[in-house]
């Protein structure tokens, strides 16, 4: 049986992390492993999580640098699988999802790592906004978006190996959008399969950091530490000699664009 381990980490939840656990816990399917890391919260979270923790696998609290610090935690701990993380203001749409996605899993061909689906934006009261579809990405195409509008970072359920494999997330250096640069690492190294499943449910509320305008201060250095502007370099080059008809005449490497071999490879 296919373990799933998912991490959620906290902060003076206590307006939504009740909902957030119940989700998990009232999956149909059994071999969850849930982890809670709590950065010392001061408000009712811990008080809320100690009614449900034996039914809790791991539940750390203590402070920490930020909620990507919190999730480095959580990973060190995880046992399973396949890893997800879980926002403590966001929950699974129904008791089923885990049971679907290990079923996707399961017949997932070899060269994937990972998989990842639909997401409903809600308000914080729970009501719905919008169905935030997905499809079949690759890294050059999150690249070139400049926004993670395609793969919604609660909807991802990765493989342990490839989590180690690409490392930490990188808590440090990106306060808002560590997890926008963790998935583009991700990408660019593995392949993870779209699945039209409708996954989690993404509360959209005043102080969240994806609406707080913070995460775009951040991007631009995210997209130059991934490559971004070599490869519009890189595409920009193309275009131009393939119009004029001597790109078979150009010899890349003396140009200085390492990448190029692997970027008109990438599949």
């Amino acid at each position: 049986m296919i373990k799933i381990s998912i991490i959620t980490v906290c902060f003076n939840s206590e307006s939504y992390i009740e909902q957030t656990i119940k989700s998990v816990l009232s999956q149909s399917y059994n071999d969850i492993e849930y982890i809670i890391i709590d950065g010392g919260s001061t408000d009712g979270t811990i008080e809320i999580i100690r009614k449900y923790q034996e039914r809790i696998a791991v539940f750390v609290s203590e402070p920490d640098e930020n909620m990507y610090d919190a999730i480095n935690k959580g990973m060190k701990f995880a046992t399973g699988d396949y890893i997800a993380v879980l926002n403590s203001d966001d929950i699974y749409l129904s008791s089923d999802v885990i049971s679907n996605v290990v079923s996707k899993l399961k017949r997932m061909p070899q060269k994937y790592k990972g998989i990842y689906g639909n997401l409903k934006k809600i308000t914080a009261n729970g009501q719905f906004i919008k169905t935030k579809r997905g499809f079949q990405v690759n890294f050059r195409t999150l690249l070139c978006s400049k926004k993670l509008t395609f793969v919604g970072h609660g909807t991802l359920f990765i493989s342990k190996n490839a989590c180690i494999d690409i490392g930490e997330y990188e808590y440090s250096k990106f306060k808002a959008a560590a997890d926008y640069d963790y998935i583009l690492r991700l990408f660019k190294k593995f392949r993870c399969q779209y699945v039209n499943i409708d996954i989690m449910g993404f509360r959209v509320h005043e102080i969240s950091i994806t609406s707080s305008g913070k995460i775009d201060e951040e991007r631009k250095s995210v997209l130059s530490k991934n490559g971004y502007n070599e490869i519009l370099c890189v595409e920009k080059l193309i275009r131009y000699y393939f119009s004029w008809g001597y790109f078979a005449m150009i010899n890349i490497k003396s140009m200085g664009i390492d990448n190029l071999k692997s970027f008109l490879s990438y599949k």
